[in-house]
């Protein structure tokens, strides 16, 4: 009995530490868990945030494309920001839309409302002010200084045509946008999630804290974990915003200046362990009360055992040897049991089973041999059979050896010669194997019919014998439909059947095959898939069974299609984009394919912007783009090469007449009108023509050439086309290396100016002076301005020259005066893009004031072109500078658009006559009554006029006859450097 008692105590105790080591290993457990859940957590909150910065940089980088020359131009605001307001309700996650200038200044605001505001001084502003390769750029938490908010800036670089720094556009994010998202994901009603700068500056969390927000968290692991090389980990702490100890994950999102954290409080972790612990308490209790009442029990009935113990080896002894015998020979436990229970025999393998030896077992009962749970179930068993009378199956599960064991039962009364039970006998097979087997084919069933791939499985005749669902899912085809049929019937009518033969000669000789294919669907769509097929193999190699994995390429070839049509298909036109069409082109040259290629550029697009808005320049390149597909054939090819040029594939062999014929066609069809905004707007257009192979074998080569005959075309006109030759390009290199070259004329110092002097024609006394501007090349010497004056305008490189040449006419002027000399009238061409690309006024005003010249000293002269070219603004300019008190006059009068209505109407003082009609008058009838024509007018409308170019004293006679007061010319004196002037008005005086 003490033995017993003592071995159900070490049973118990053995329990009760069991018990306690796997509480501690599920509570590890369930911090794993939620650790694992955390990190993934991360990865979703580093994705979102990836997908946010890509969509924020979508629509940022389409704006800088849209605007940038725009901005650069400083076009007026409402044009600006109605594009601004467009783009902020494409991406609701931003709540500002902003552009600022070169110093940092607000220029544009979606909002309307301009903040005085500067941020000159913030990182991602200098960095794009600083590196002209820098793409999207990503700010740390910061605080708006217009709206006192902590923000998130996403920036881009603005350029303009010249490459040059204009600015930046930038949106911002604001902490509540994360955090409304952060509520939605499952962390526990105590957990936390959080966005941190990478030096642990608070950004969002939720549940939100906006007393902590922007605050630095002082000691946290993170920063150092950062330093060493981590970009993710976990650690476990009081939190250091609120107390609450939890379970923290981190991670360092890449390619941004932020860290993610997600707490878990350990409260809500071990919540479930809690409960638990409390049940395995509860149990720890009832079954040490239960030991106790079973000692008392053995206490009281140990005497009544030994007696019936006595007993039963009495009757044993008589049936020993033969009984034995009996149960030795079964090789599963079996044993005798009389009508109360108590063993009578068991044979070895009961007692190897059970861990006891025999003496242990006979004369005990279950109850004494069994837990108590085990021991009601067995007692169960044993009545059942009394109950029914013969045997009875049980399966009954039993800890045995250190593991949970299955038994099946079979129990039989042993009855005596009256026919009354004398006892039980039974015996049992341990199912553990057969368990095992059934629990692998369950799992391999649920694995089998809920993978993600269609799985089919083959007979050795590569025949159906079963599938999954999610064969059934993808193709609609269900087991029944394929059963015992070759699937090969899916494909045959979508993959070239030698290919097939192919596939199937692989299988054969290899047992394995991998590829996509297409194959059919029961409703007869197509269906794209990736097949791995493999044999399945007995143990003497030979193959009973084919694999068939079937994955579903449906989506990722969706996916691929609208990548590829976002890659080369213009979205505005639904065109081949630049990229699209040079890959057709490429295409053809490949395949030595004959063919014309045209480059075709519409003239009035930036016009029509400037008129009616850039949804009215969109719908211009939509209508011509329907028109030029129109008017091609099949076979033909048109896209869109950017901006507003287009590009055309014509098959028509390397024949030059029937590209002029098309080319013609393309070009009147451009030009008929088209009806915007109840307006018939015109358009023109220039083409470059280049023919397949003979004008270049390679895209790039052939694009090249392309427009450079597209140059030379829009140099001869409107609605002009011109065919590529070879000294085109040799033309065109020597342009590129001259305009390359002036990109460093003004840094190094090679610019310089003469002055012409200009003369009253009635006392010969020299009045002022007209700046001529020079370059003095290092290798070409002195480059004509009708060179260069060209490139410098095209390029816009005359915006930075002409305000050198304003700022060091007005300062030489200065130097004369400060020099002794009498004051003279200085005069300074403007060109038609200083004066419509930037802000003329503040310019000559800064100079004046930079200088200290008086303005009355300053003569700006601008040609017809400007003044003809939107009259209503230049009416405005021109009135603003004469406030400043500067003169202006008309240069090269009668060579452009000359209209008398302006004559009137602009704030003019001289006009000026080209040396195109003074240099024959004396020989020309009509030159010399033009002369006399615009004398007249000129002195009806009380303007003064002066003639260039006079180098006779015939022309200079004449002119003084008909009343002309100026003149210039190389008769008085060629442009000359500014220390010669001195000494030129000091002769003219004498």
């Amino acid at each position: 009995m003490r033995f017993g008692a003592l071995l159900v105590t070490v049973l118990c105790l053995s329990l009760f530490g069991w018990v306690g080591l796997d509480l501690q290993q599920s509570r590890e457990r369930e911090l794993q868990a939620a650790e694992h859940i955390g990190a993934t957590l991360t990865k979703l909150l580093e994705s979102h945030l990836q997908a946010t910065a890509s969509k924020v940089d979508q629509q940022l980088s389409d704006f800088v494309q849209r605007f940038q020359f725009d901005i650069a131009d400083r076009v007026p605001r409402a044009r600006v920001e109605e594009g601004l307001q467009y783009y902020l309700k494409r991406i609701p996650e931003v709540r500002s839309f902003r552009v600022a200038d070169t110093s940092g200044r607000y220029l544009y605001d979606a909002s309307g409302v301009l903040s005085d505001v500067n941020i000159a001084d913030r990182p991602y502003f200098i960095r794009l002010r600083d590196d002209p390769a820098a793409e999207l750029v990503i700010s740390p938490p910061l605080v708006s200084r217009s709206t006192h908010d902590i923000v998130i800036v996403f920036a881009r670089r603005l350029q303009d045509r010249a490459g040059n720094f204009a600015g930046v556009v930038f949106a911002t994010l604001r902490a509540d946008y994360f955090e409304r998202y952060y509520r939605g994901l499952e962390v526990g009603q105590h957990g936390v999630i959080a966005l941190w700068s990478r030096d642990m500056a608070l950004f969002a969390r939720a549940p939100r804290l906006p007393e902590r927000q922007g605050s630095i968290l002082e000691d946290s692991p993170i920063p150092a974990a950062l330093q060493a090389g981590e970009s993710h980990g976990s650690f476990r702490r009081a939190g250091a915003l609120d107390g609450k100890q939890r379970l923290f994950v981190y991670r360092a999102l890449e390619g941004f200046p932020f860290v993610v954290t997600v707490g878990f409080a350990e409260a809500d972790i071990l919540a479930e362990w809690k409960r638990r612990a409390l049940i395995y308490g509860v149990l720890a209790v009832v079954l040490l009360g239960a030991l106790l009442a079973l000692v008392r029990s053995w206490g009281m009935g140990y005497r009544q055992a030994e007696a019936l113990a006595e007993k039963l080896a009495a009757d044993f002894a008589d049936k020993s040897r033969e009984s034995r015998a009996l149960l030795d020979s079964i090789p599963d436990p079996a044993w005798l049991l009389d009508n109360d229970g108590h063993f009578l025999a068991v044979n070895e393998a009961y007692c190897h089973s059970l861990g006891r030896s025999m003496d242990a077992i006979i004369g005990h009962t279950v109850e004494e041999l069994f837990p108590v749970e085990e021991a009601k179930v067995l007692r169960a068993g044993q009545l059942e059979v009394y109950r029914q009378g013969g045997p009875v199956r049980q399966l009954v599960w039993l800890h045995l050896c250190g593991k949970l064991t299955p038994f099946e039962f079979l129990r039989v009364p042993v009855y005596r010669d009256d026919g009354q039970p004398r006892g039980l006998a039974g015996v049992a097979w341990d199912m553990s194997e057969r368990f095992a087997a059934e629990e692998r084919q369950r799992l391999i069933t649920h694995f089998f019919d809920n993978a993600n791939d269609a799985v089919l499985i083959l007979d050795e005749e590569r025949r159906v014998l079963t599938l999954n669902k999610a064969v059934t899912a993808i193709s609609g085809y269900t087991l029944e439909d394929l059963q015992g049929r070759l699937p090969r019937f899916m494909v045959d009518g979508c993959q070239d059947p030698a290919a097939l033969d192919a596939v199937v000669q692989v299988l054969d000789e290899q047992g394995i095959w991998r590829g996509e294919m297409q194959a059919a669907r029961k409703d007869g769509s197509r269906l794209p898939i990736y097949c791995n097929v493999s044999s399945i193999r007995n143990d003497e190699g030979r193959v009973v069974n084919w694999a068939v994995f079937v994955t579903d390429l449906s989506e990722r070839k969706a996916a691929e299609a609208r990548i590829e049509s976002l890659t080369h298909v213009d979205q505005l036109t639904e065109l081949p984009n630049r990229q699209g069409f040079a890959r057709v082109l490429g295409e053809w040259l490949a395949a030595a394919k004959p063919g014309v290629l045209l480059v075709i550029d519409l003239n009035q697009l930036s016009r029509v912007n400037d008129a009616f808005g850039h949804a009215a320049g969109d719908t211009l390149l939509r209508r011509m783009s329907v028109r030029l597909r129109k008017l091609l054939r099949d076979g033909d090819v048109v896209g869109r090469l950017g901006g507003d040029q287009f590009g055309v594939l014509l098959a028509e062999g390397a024949r030059p007449i029937a590209a002029e014929i098309v080319a013609r066609k393309l070009l009147d069809v451009i030009g008929r009108p088209v009806s915007i905004e109840g307006s018939d707007v015109v358009t023109t257009a220039s083409a470059g023509i280049c023919l397949l192979h003979e004008d270049g074998g390679d895209v790039a080569i052939l694009l090249r050439n392309a427009d450079n005959a597209l140059h030379h075309a829009k140099n001869s006109g409107p609605n002009s086309f011109r065919f590529f030759s070879a000294d085109m390009n040799v033309r065109m290199e020597e342009r590129l290396r001259l305009e390359s070259d002036l990109r460093w004329a003004l840094p190094r110092g090679e610019l310089l100016l003469h002055y012409q002097p200009q003369v009253d024609i009635h006392s010969g006394a020299v009045i002022g002076f007209e700046c001529l501007l020079r370059w003095q090349h290092p290798e070409l010497g002195m480059v004509s301005p009708v060179r260069f004056i060209p490139l410098a305008e095209e390029s816009r490189l005359i915006l930075p020259i002409g305000a050198w040449v304003l700022e060091e006419a007005c300062r030489q002027n200065k130097a004369w005066q400060d020099a002794g000399m009498a004051p003279l009238v200085v005069a300074v061409n403007l060109s038609a893009v200083q004066f419509h690309g930037a802000d003329v006024v503040a310019a000559v005003a800064q100079a004046l004031q930079d200088t200290g010249l008086e303005a009355r000293y300053l003569e700006l002269e601008i040609t017809e072109s400007v003044i003809v070219e939107d009259p209503e603004r230049v009416v405005r300019i021109m009135e603003e500078l004469k406030a400043l008190g500067v003169s202006l006059s008309i240069d090269d009068f009668g060579t452009g658009y000359s209209s008398l209505s302006y004559l009137k109407r602009f704030p003019i003082d001289k006009i000026k006559i080209d040396r195109s009609f003074v240099r024959d008058l004396e020989r020309n009838s009509n030159d010399a009554a033009i002369v006399r024509m615009v004398i007249g007018i000129a002195t009806e409308l009380e303007r003064k006029v002066i003639a260039e170019g006079v180098e006779t004293i015939e022309q200079l006679e004449f002119l003084r006859r008909h009343g002309c007061d100026e003149y210039q010319g190389f008769y008085c004196s060629p442009g000359i450097p500014a220390e010669q002037v001195v000494a030129l008005v000091a002769s003219c005086q004498a």
